[in-house]
């Protein structure tokens, strides 16, 4: 018969409810549980000698109070009670959630910016008795649509089109002998880089969720508290993927594949060069010691002086 006091042999409910006999953290796998119920003096003293030994501790000094408090509540919930002296930060965990934040910020804005791919043009003509005129025109592009501005004779048109509506003018446009300026191209790379963007803005929103839910002692039990690294890990690879291979995928596809007939010059915009600048950096902060053992290893190889 399995010994009712052996940590071992007990399951996570019953772990749990000595844990929160003894005043302890109930959050974590079973092995951190039976870990933290064998250090601790729940199984050797009779719960009145533990609360009597708790108004002990309540008494010590400010530090030990500190060390208490950070060792047994939440991450939010222990700064309330101890302040920030109470909990010990990590600096590059702190900064990968800073950094999601404004990830999240930015993919928000990327979805409505104007700005991923540009094209223009400018040319001068003889125009009879006129003389020479200049004819320019200014192309901005989005995920899903594009604005025009020209100016002909002085006058200054605007208009603006979705993507799938300037593809099939595209295709008119070829049959007819015209120019094509590669709408269908750009709708192709914008519509693989919103699903990319909606992927890593999903994975960030649940990530800032569930992490400040636990912070303030909510998912600490059941499922979600079991499969909580998982849970992290896996929402941190989407956040951090999908926007870099989104971004890299778009300029490939825009950048190198996209054909401007002359006198059109394009290229990748001001929201591209942001977000793909941001992606990287995302990454490098997320997985830090991956890119530093990278980083060595390359370093390593490299012929010394």
């Amino acid at each position: 018969m399995a010994n009712s006091d052996d940590p071992q042999s007990m399951t996570v409910a019953e772990l749990k409810i000595r844990l929160k006999d003894a005043g302890l953290t109930v959050g974590g796998k079973k092995a951190e549980l039976i870990a933290r119920l064998e250090e601790s003096t729940v199984l050797t003293k009779p719960k009145s000698l533990l609360l009597s030994t708790g108004k002990v501790i309540k008494s010590t000094k400010k530090s030990t109070d500190s060390e208490l408090v950070a060792g047994e509540l939440p991450f939010f919930l222990a700064i309330k009670e101890g302040g920030l002296g109470a909990v010990e930060i990590d600096k590059w965990k702190a900064a990968s959630y800073g950094m999601a934040f404004l990830m999240l910020i930015m993919l928000i804005i990327g979805l409505n910016s104007m700005s991923w791919y540009s094209a223009s043009m400018e040319e001068t003509e003889e125009v009879g008795f006129m003389g020479p005129m200049t004819i320019s025109m200014e192309m901005n592009v989005g995920l899903s649509d594009l604005e025009m501005k020209a100016a002909m004779f002085g006058v200054l048109q605007a208009s603006e089109m979705s993507l799938s509506d300037c593809a099939e003018a595209e295709s008119t446009a070829v049959e007819e002998g015209g120019k094509p300026i590669s709408c269908g191209t750009l709708s192709t790379a914008g519509t693989i880089n919103t699903i990319c963007i909606i992927l890593s803005m999903l994975a960030i929103i649940i990530l800032l969720i569930f992490s400040t839910g636990r912070g303030f002692g909510v998912f600490s039990t059941g499922v979600l508290d079991e499969k909580s690294e998982l849970i992290e890990k896996v929402s941190w690879m989407v956040a951090v993927i999908s926007i870099t291979l989104g971004s890299l995928l778009y300029g490939i596809i825009a950048g190198f594949m996209t054909d401007m007939e002359e006198p059109l010059e394009g290229g990748l915009g001001g929201m591209w060069w942001t977000m793909f600048l941001l992606s990287l950096t995302f990454a490098v902060i997320v997985y830090n010691e991956k890119t530093m053992q990278i980083f060595y290893s390359l370093k390593s190889k490299l012929p010394s002086k």
